[in-house]
């Protein structure tokens, strides 16, 4: 149950992410205003095989609670009380930008982790995201990337 919750709501937050992208693009357009430079969404999920973890990056959200809104960073969670932590690699253009274990469990908040520069147009950010015990050893990886279409 508490799965279907946390994946519930994580897709409830990214429809009010791309709600707010959208409404203010088009009020400035149609205001002859300078258009929003944030019109497309490049947010994506990359999940663990066998779904029990994932990592969202968000191409502008909410970020850390009492920060205001941020550019361009990543929400871990684990979606399964399997014992296991979520490790989440990220990269940018092929850089590795870090590595971050989540370890709070499927009862946990989720995990708000920015290890991003400023994601400019054209460049590629890929995330890993496995499942681990601790011993350094990682399975059920999943990974998937995208190429940012406005930065």
């Amino acid at each position: 149950m508490q799965r279907h919750t946390k994946a519930a709501l994580a897709a409830g937050f990214a429809a009010v992410a791309t709600m707010a992208l959208s409404a203010p693009a088009a009020a400035a357009e149609g205001a002859g205003d300078e258009p929003d430079t944030r019109r497309v969404d490049d947010s994506f999920t990359v999940t663990t095989l066998n779904d029990n973890g994932y990592a969202t990056f968000v191409d502008y959200g909410p970020g850390k609670p009492g920060h205001g809104m941020n550019d361009d960073y990543i929400e871990i969670d684990d979606t399964w009380a399997d014992g296991y932590d979520v490790r989440v690699e990220a990269w940018l253009d092929g850089s590795s930008q870090g590595v971050r274990v989540y370890d709070d469990g499927a009862w946990g908040d989720v995990l708000v982790w920015d290890p991003f520069p400023n994601v400019k147009a054209g460049q590629e950010v890929e995330l890993e995201v496995c499942l681990t015990d601790g011993s350094g050893i990682h399975h059920q990886c999943g990974e998937g990337g995208d190429v940012s279409a406005d930065g």
